[in-house]
């Protein structure tokens, strides 16, 4: 009869321990997919992201409560149609719990439809930054622990009116609907804050040949103060050395850059050339951080370079995944309980390179926005903070007015105007004539 009662009481505490413990003892193995353009042109944006994945999935010996985690790579080649074929294939073929990625702009308003078909799929997105991912097309599957294009740039049109007290700008840029984020969120903040305009230029994605644009700027180089490269990969290279060959540093004080013009990667591309060139984004390589320091060297052991902010969002996403699994006993095979966790994280200044975040209701960081400027430090070159924003959310200046923001139209290649008049004609339509009263009286945004 005790033995009996024994048998009893042990059953009952192990059912209670798997209980408790949930799915992650039971199951095999979690598989998460990652997908991105690991050939071509943008090969610098998806192998960065998948490299700073196998990083933090190695700080935690590739397993989750002793259960293996199994790694599945998509190469997307940049092509949306690839990009669809290999989320299916994760989903059906690979029954992955989690996707990490897409990579580039376009990928990411394409995978956020993809992910609106299949909700029961999670997906943190990578390094794609096109604002409607998170806000006029967010669906609950999709987390984005990374940024938008406007969001990071806000500030630094405010900064390049107010503190560098340029009143016009040129931007150049590739002709795609991340850059187009870009320049909208920089002309807000520019002419918002006592810029006077903007003047648009763009290019096809892959051009190489920037001749007929390098003698456009020298033409209106008496009109206008600075320009601004809205460019990444290797047409930030062309650029930067048609713009010396042409002798436009001798003309313009200053070249200025959107986020991924001086990333690590293309700092050791340009060379002394990057010196002095400002821009901002949510993470910069010089940060003194302890989480930051940790990882820059365990990125250089393991890949033998420097890592920049491309790695920062593979890193980051995988973090992400594991406080959100943590707090629901690695229950991954419950979707819906995954989703809810994954949009609860918050990381501290100890967690993340970049600083602490956590995600607003449409899931997207709220996070330090840093302006950045180029410099040699300790014989190499990397970016300094020269000023810091925090707690700036995907809306910016904009966060109390989001649904008048999202009432907007989208940006384009066009939109918002880049004249003054133009602009605030526009935004009072929206925002209303209180607010276009207050950013006259106040001469911009008040810190």
């Amino acid at each position: 009869m005790k033995r009996k009662n024994w048998v009893i009481a042990i059953t009952a505490v192990i059912f209670f321990i798997g209980a408790i413990t949930g799915n992650a003892l039971a199951m095999d193995e979690i598989r998460i997919g990652t997908i991105g353009p690991t050939t071509g042109w943008a090969t610098i944006f998806g192998q960065g992201c998948l490299n700073g994945i196998k990083l933090a999935l190695g700080e935690y010996n590739n397993e989750f409560n002793g259960v293996p985690i199994k790694v599945f790579s998509e190469d997307t080649k940049a092509d949306v149609e690839v990009m669809r074929t290999k989320l299916d294939t994760l989903k059906t073929r690979d029954k992955v719990h989690l996707i990490i990625g897409p990579s580039l702009g376009h990928e990411g308003m394409a995978a956020v439809d993809w992910g609106a078909r299949n909700p029961e799929v999670p997906m943190l997105i990578g390094y794609s930054a096109p604002e409607d991912i998170t806000m006029r097309k967010a669906t609950n599957s999709v987390i984005r622990p990374g940024w938008t294009g406007a969001q990071v740039i806000f500030n630094f049109g405010q900064y390049c009116a107010k503190d560098l007290g340029y009143k016009k700008i040129i931007i150049v840029g590739q002709d795609y609907s991340y850059p187009w984020d870009q320049a909208a969120g920089f002309i807000r903040g520019f002419l918002e804050n006592g810029g006077e305009k903007v003047e648009r230029i763009w290019h096809p994605v892959e051009a190489v040949d920037f001749s007929s644009i390098m003698a456009k700027l020298m033409s209106m180089s008496k009109e206008y103060d600075a320009v601004l490269n809205n460019s990444g990969g290797a047409q930030v290279i062309g650029f930067f050395k048609q713009w010396k060959q042409f002798g436009l540093d001798k003309i313009y004080p200053q070249i200025l850059g959107q986020a991924n013009v001086p990333i690590v990667s293309m700092l050791s591309e340009l060379g002394d050339s990057a010196l002095g060139v400002y821009s901002s984004l949510h993470y910069y390589d010089g940060n003194p951080s302890g989480a930051n320091k940790k990882f820059r060297e365990s990125f250089k052991k393991e890949y033998g370079h420097y890592p920049d902010v491309i790695a920062v969002q593979g890193y980051d996403a995988v973090h992400v995944a594991f406080k959100a699994m943590k707090a629901i006993n690695g229950q991954v095979d419950d979707p819906q309980k995954f989703i809810a966790a994954l949009r609860q994280v918050k990381m501290s200044v100890d967690e993340s390179p970049r600083g602490p975040f956590y995600f607003d209701k449409y899931a997207n960081p709220v996070q330090n926005i840093y302006i950045k400027k180029v410099v040699r430090k300790d014989g190499r070159l990397m970016n300094e903070a020269v000023k810091t924003y925090t707690d700036v959310s995907q809306f910016g200046p904009y966060a109390d007015m989001a649904d008048k923001y999202m009432a907007a139209p989208a940006t384009t290649r066009d939109y918002p105007p880049g004249d003054k008049a133009s602009y605030f004609m526009e935004i009072e339509k929206y925002f209303g004539k209180d607010y276009v009263a207050k950013i006259k009286k106040n001469n911009g945004w008040v810190d």
